[in-house]
């Protein structure tokens, strides 16, 4: 908006030559940018840092003639990344501590099984577990070399059971079910009338947890066959524990690699956030 300096034009003073003399204000594009500029600023202060990434996305994407208010925001983002990124590693390292103090304290009750005869080693608890498991009716919880957590389930003279999951009951009623894993010869095999179930993580995920939130309740184990058929078995409050345990060591170790790849991650985007920090500031 022209502002007048004076009511009187001099002869010869060109229209060009006259707005050179009086100039104009910030439009009101400007100030409107400059104000969600101001915003963002003020929330990344309080870390409301979300808001405050939203409020420079705004500015990126409606104002873009707004040239130097574009500019400062190109060198506020990077500042907000910079800390919502130490903040996160923060919880990260804080989760990686409590994981690994999981694993500690479950670490005793747990023994290695290795031999000749093994692909790879796992881990089962040492208490709670039949060492002749594969020629029993039960099932056992393992852990892998690399952390997975998983179940095997047997059942001598089955007949024509054909189970394909599991369930555990507790005496008051309450049920979890293992994922189905369907007749393939290989996780799920049948021979000389026995029949061997290999349940994955994600099958049987449940199955530990349940077991961990009852870890000294005796229940029931059922082995869930073709059509409605199933057979039943008895688990002490010791072999229930065994489960727990192997879930909760399994757990903290999955999670434990988990949170070492994110914290890689975050890592490389500090590293990101800080040079564009430093490049966007030696521009300016």
């Amino acid at each position: 908006m022209l502002k007048e300096v004076s009511r009187v034009v001099l002869p010869g003073l060109t229209l060009t030559a006259m707005l050179f003399v009086t100039g104009c204000g910030p439009s009101a594009e400007e100030k409107s940018a400059r104000n969600l500029y101001e915003q963002a600023e003020a929330h990344m202060k309080s870390r409301s840092y979300q808001t405050a990434l939203a409020l420079l996305d705004s500015i990126e994407h409606n104002y873009k003639t707004q040239t130097d208010v574009r500019r400062d925001a190109m060198h506020l983002r990077p500042a907000i990344i910079e800390e919502v990124t130490l903040l996160e590693i923060s919880t990260n390292d804080s989760l990686q501590a409590e994981m690994k103090k999981a694993h500690d304290e479950v670490l005793p009750l747990m023994k290695k099984i290795s031999s000749e005869q093994l692909v790879e080693p796992y881990w089962i608890a040492a208490d709670g577990n039949n060492d002749k498991f594969m020629n029993t009716t039960g099932v056992q919880a393992r852990v892998s070399a690399d952390g997975e957590f998983y179940m095997i389930s047997e059942v001598i003279g089955a007949g024509n059971l054909h189970h394909s999951s599991i369930t555990l009951k507790t005496p008051s009623g309450e049920s979890v079910s293992s994922g189905e894993v369907p007749y393939d010869g290989e996780l799920n095999y049948r021979l000389s009338g026995s029949e061997t179930v290999t349940y994955d993580a994600a099958r049987c995920d449940s199955i530990g947890m349940f077991a961990a939130r009852n870890h000294s309740t005796p229940m029931t184990l059922v082995f869930n066959g073709e059509n409605g058929k199933s057979k039943s078995v008895n688990l002490t409050a010791r072999q229930v524990g065994g489960i727990a345990a192997a879930y909760r060591m399994g757990y903290a170790l999955t999670q434990g690699h988990r949170l070492a790849l994110q914290r890689a991650m975050l890592e490389k985007r500090l590293a990101i956030a800080r040079d564009q920090k430093a490049r966007t500031f030696r521009e300016e």
